[in-house]
């Protein structure tokens, strides 16, 4: 097992995820362009992009806007309790990165 968490800004825990390492190395790694983009149609993360392009910051934790719009999104793969619990964790991760960052 890894012992490096890998954090996306928006509080994702990337090495948690199904789909790291193999398909994904993180957000911080690949510049905010996850494969679900293809999905999308966009060329970057949203949330990347306000967060590290913009407003150049290393994570939402200390942004005066969070949750901001972006993070009412979702995955239209999943059910509003699953996307509900989601949201729920990235908050909980960021609030521990909160003025850390």
């Amino acid at each position: 097992m890894e012992d490096h968490k890998v954090i996306s800004c928006c509080g994702v825990l990337c090495s948690e995820c199904e789909y790291y390492p193999k398909d994904c190395s993180g957000c911080p790694s690949i510049g905010g362009k996850p494969f679900w983009l293809q999905y999308t149609g966009e060329g970057v993360c949203p949330i990347y992009n306000c967060c590290i392009t913009d407003k150049k910051k290393t994570s939402c934790a200390n942004c005066e806007k969070l949750p901001c719009a972006f993070y009412e999104r979702g995955d239209t793969t999943k059910s509003d309790e699953e996307n509900k619990a989601i949201l729920e964790k990235q908050l909980e991760v960021l609030r521990t990165l909160k003025n850390n960052h």
